[in-house]
């Protein structure tokens, strides 16, 4: 069932000059974040930008190859540098982002007008800034004592890496979720052949879509039935597995030193994670930077939230975190950009439902079961 309709029947719609100016905005901050990341952030040393265009970068970040891809190849036929192009991928990947945010407040029917969902929409770039741009506070000290008085320790900034598939990611998701929803609704051949044509796309940016399989099967099998949602899982193993074992074995030779992983090109990291949580101070400061704190909504009222992002979020979202924790150093919170526009998506959606003045809503999951019900009908 879809959620519930928060727009009156008569809802103002923004004129042309509107949306222009809405766009010509987004164009202002795209270029604004991009600036700011490529000044504030640097490429990994063994991942730079002209390693990557020379699919030279160690493994598992040169077989992200889709933006690099693209650049060597406009290199073929332009005398462009590799940071203008990227940068310039950057403010595309920023106003792609806004406006798939834009499309989700209209699938999810958040906000009351046009203008409003426009408005909302460049609320997503306050969690992406947290996780991709702002620097992490690292605390030699906590609290420290000089003679007497007790002050406030040893703390600095610590800047984050750049990686250019981030963003792609995270916009990725936003749109997989998107389709995903439309399948629910007109599962047609039609519009899982769009699915699986982003989906080759977003796996050619990053593997971590494997983890929107398990998510993708939850949600449609009540939807189309078991026989064909496993013919659909099936198409998606079938079209990661053609492109990320061939891009494995193309890069085989780019061996990253820091990997500690078996055989695999993976870093290991959950100790140092741990460690760095250990501090309770830095743990609080941590979980305030998380998707700009925009889980608590969703964990407070969980039972409005929508049955697809409950299943988004229980078995993408949170395997997903699981896994970086372990891959990943999260110290940089960009590890878990894919799970960014997802929760700014389901706070807004709870929230904008909570608030519309019904008992319940008409479909909501238990977000500690995952079991769907259907609602008691308002008043």
């Amino acid at each position: 069932m879809s959620p519930p309709v928060l727009s009156a029947p008569n809802a103002y719609h923004a004129t042309t000059a509107e949306r222009c100016a809405w766009w010509l905005a987004s164009l202002f901050l795209a270029l604004f974040l991009s600036c700011l990341r490529l000044t504030t952030t640097r490429p990994f040393e063994l991942t730079t930008f002209k390693q990557l265009v020379h699919f030279e970068a160690v493994e598992p970040f040169q077989h992200r190859v889709l933006l690099p891809a693209i650049a060597a190849a406009i290199q073929q036929v332009a005398p462009v540098g590799e940071t203008l192009l990227f940068a310039l991928m950057e403010v595309a990947g920023w106003m792609l982002l806004i406006a798939l945010a834009y499309r989700a407040l209209v699938v999810f029917n958040v906000g009351r007008s046009e203008p409003v969902r426009r408005l909302l929409a460049f609320t997503v770039l306050v969690p992406m800034l947290l996780h991709l741009i702002a620097p992490d506070l690292q605390m030699a000290a906590a609290l420290s004592s000089d003679g007497s008085p007790l002050d406030i320790g040893g703390w600095e900034p610590r800047a984050i890496f750049y990686y250019v598939y981030d963003l792609p990611a995270a916009m990725f998701t936003l749109a997989l979720i998107l389709l995903m929803v439309r399948l629910t609704r007109t599962p047609d051949l039609r519009s899982f052949a769009l699915y699986l044509a982003v989906f080759a796309l977003a796996t050619l940016n990053r593997e971590t879509t494997l983890f929107l399989v398990p998510a993708f099967a939850l949600v449609l099998w009540p939807v189309v039935g078991w026989r064909r949602n496993a013919l659909m899982v099936a198409a998606q193993a079938a079209v990661f597995l053609a492109i990320q074992l061939p891009l494995t074995a193309l890069f085989a030779g780019n061996t990253n030193p820091n990997a500690h992983m078996g055989n695999t090109a993976y870093e290991f990291h959950l100790l140092y994670n741990l460690e760095a949580l250990s501090n309770p101070l830095y743990l609080v400061t941590y979980m305030a930077r998380f998707t700009a704190a925009l889980y608590l909504p969703v964990l407070l009222w969980h039972r409005y939230l929508d049955r697809r992002l409950a299943m988004s979020l229980l078995f993408f979202a949170l395997p997903l975190a699981l896994v970086a924790i372990v891959v990943g150093r999260m110290v940089e919170q960009r590890i878990f950009i894919e799970i960014v526009p997802l929760v700014w998506l389901a706070a807004l959606q709870v929230i904008a439902t909570r608030t519309a003045g019904l008992e319940s809503p008409p479909e909501h999951v238990h977000a500690a079961t995952g079991i769907a019900q259907r609602a008691r009908p308002p008043g």
